[in-house]
């Protein structure tokens, strides 16, 4: 089967290189990306585990690639660092912890399918009858898949239901990815790759132009 993979998104390739041998060495292999410019096109065709980000990166990114970046980090394990010399600092945890969240995730591509933000009110529970679900929110959707706030423990592979505040739509979905409550790096929550129900009628609601110049969403409740 082969290493596990990670992205890294660096400017400089000096960076970038000290990432790729500590990965190694801990039996990772590091794709390279000298800006987020190409982590949507890469990650079409490419199944990794995780997501290094450059903090002098992101700060100096097109503000049309952080936007369609910030969906993308919420699908794998991901972290920000920075690094002093030759040694590593990542945000909120250790280089060994983030390793560790990358190995209990399955390597994936990204869906083809977009993926939009959604804020839509939904009952999360672990079973059909939704007699402990836990009030949440859509971050953002696709026809396959969404990422839903949450700061319970959600084991990834586990599967999970949902059911739309607004016309009590269900469905069922596997946790894909979990970020946990007190990262201080992310949103806490969960991606969840939908199995069944009729999950186009969740997440059907357009953005439209208003009056103001602004912008609303159209049959979208909240909490």
């Amino acid at each position: 089967m082969g290493m596990k993979k990670c992205v890294v998104v660096a400017s400089g390739e000096a960076t970038r290189e000290i990432l790729a041998e500590a990965l190694k060495a801990k039996e990772f292999e590091a794709v390279l990306l000298p800006s987020l410019a190409e982590l949507h096109h890469t990650l079409e065709t490419t199944r990794v585990s995780g997501i290094l980000l450059e903090l002098k990166s992101a700060i100096v990114a097109h503000e049309r690639d952080k936007v369609a970046a910030r969906p993308i980090l919420g699908l794998y394990p991901s972290a920000r660092f920075r690094c002093a010399g030759n040694q590593i600092l990542i945000a909120g945890e250790t280089l060994d912890g983030f390793v560790e969240r990358c190995q209990r995730f399955q390597p994936r591509p990204i869906r083809r399918s977009e993926r939009k933000e959604r804020y839509i009110a939904v009952y999360l529970a672990t079973d059909e009858t939704f007699n402990d679900a836990e009030k949440s929110v859509t971050v953002n959707v696709s026809d396959k898949g969404l990422f839903v706030y949450s700061v319970r423990e959600w084991a990834v592979g586990s599967r999970v239901w949902l059911r739309a505040l607004r016309d009590e739509v269900v469905v069922c979905g596997i946790v894909c990815s979990n970020r946990p409550w007190g990262n201080n790096v992310n949103l806490p929550g969960i991606g969840l790759q939908i199995e069944s129900g009729e999950s186009s009628a969740i997440w059907k609601d357009e953005i439209v132009p208003n009056s103001n110049g602004g912008h609303s969403r159209m049959g979208t409740d909240t909490l």
